[in-house]
């Protein structure tokens, strides 16, 4: 089957899922094609919205979802594309895209959906969602919607847990400013007695403790030799799509300290983390910014460190244990997926009800 994976060119994050949901298909014998969009303009996505706005308060709903049909026929008509046998939508609907291909999935980002594209879920075929709390979401949304899950890939440097330094933690931001990073420093800060934190993140320049090491820009190859040496990832993330830097810690079986908060706490159990209680939460697009407690942080970072070693290490294992687990299950429901698309209509005979 020919698979075409749509998404914007907004950062590391949907880049690497891309990459990720395409290592997937073609391990299960697909063809695929990326495109990458480049990100919308600023006056395209408030024209978007004042449209939106304007359609919904004025006019009838049989008037606006005639709109949005004439809307998409005129661009199958003046823009026409190869047709794919799927096309994947990474994160929102991809309008331009809508004439691509002869069904459409979308995985979704909860916390970045555009409300303006709601009205072109009508367009979507299925949605299939990486967390059970995006379910919930979109299920109101959508009738067809679905668990799928979702992983960070093939990891093949594991290291084990035998090989961990519980004497280093890693904090992982990047160009985010949703990852808690200020809280993080404000413990460590009270604490030079606590382990080394390198705390990678495009928006900080200095240190401001003797036990903090920031880096700014890393390769992949450096910021997987730094996930395969910490004992500890203190990631207590406000809002998250899936929450891939807390797989990609467990990967490596990091002891995961994280917020008490879906989707983070559907992803790190306390069998192989620390969870720390939530302050205060905001509405966040179609998601939820959830704040942890400074203290609440202080006391888990507290708790893990004070794990004897041996609890650590199996800890460590279980995270392993389940990300691949986790991998697998998420191929497994991919390709069920993939399956009831291809699978052969059954006989109609097949489809009546028996006699009473």
């Amino acid at each position: 089957m020919d698979v075409l994976i749509v998404y914007a060119n907004s950062g590391r994050g949907l880049q690497k899922d891309a990459r990720i949901l395409e290592a997937a298909l073609q391990r299960l014998g697909h063809q695929t094609r990326q495109v990458q969009l480049p990100p919308t303009p600023v006056w395209r996505s408030r024209l978007s919205a004042y449209r939106f706005k304007a359609l919904k308060r004025f006019c009838p709903g049989f008037l606006s979802k005639l709109f949005y049909r004439s809307q998409i026929g005129l661009l199958r008509l003046l823009r026409p594309v190869q047709q794919a046998d799927l096309v994947i939508h990474l994160e929102n609907v991809w309008i331009s895209q809508l004439a691509a291909g002869r069904r459409h999935w979308l995985i979704p980002n909860q916390e970045w959906f555009v409300e303006s594209r709601g009205p072109y879920l009508s367009f979507i075929n299925r949605i299939l969602c990486k967390t059970h709390h995006a379910v919930s979401i979109f299920s109101a949304l959508h009738a067809d919607t679905q668990y799928l899950g979702f992983t960070g890939g093939e990891v093949s440097a594991q290291t084990g847990s035998e090989r961990k330094d519980y004497r280093l933690a890693l904090h992982v931001a990047g160009n985010s400013q949703f990852k808690g990073t200020q809280r993080v420093m404000a413990c460590w800060q009270r604490h030079p007695e606590w382990p080394e934190l390198v705390i990678v993140s495009q928006h900080l320049d200095t240190t401001p403790a003797a036990n903090i090491r920031i880096e700014k820009n890393l390769t992949n190859n450096e910021l997987n030799t730094l996930w395969a040496e910490a004992g500890f990832a203190v990631l207590p993330s406000e809002v998250e799509g899936y929450g891939q830097v807390l797989a990609e810690a467990m990967a490596y079986g990091c002891i995961t300290i994280t917020t008490d908060a879906p989707p983070m706490n559907e992803l790190v159990g306390k069998d192989r983390g620390f969870l720390a209680h939530v302050e205060r939460n905001l509405t966040f697009r179609l998601g939820t910014r959830y704040l942890v407690s400074e203290h609440a942080l202080e006391r888990s970072i507290q708790a893990a460190i004070d794990q004897p070693p041996a609890t650590l290490a199996h800890m460590s294992r279980l995270a392993i244990e389940w990300y691949s687990t986790n991998h697998e299950q998420f191929l497994s429901r991919l390709e069920s997926q993939l399956n009831d698309l291809i699978a052969p209509p059954l006989d109609q005979s097949a489809q009546e009800s028996p006699e009473k």
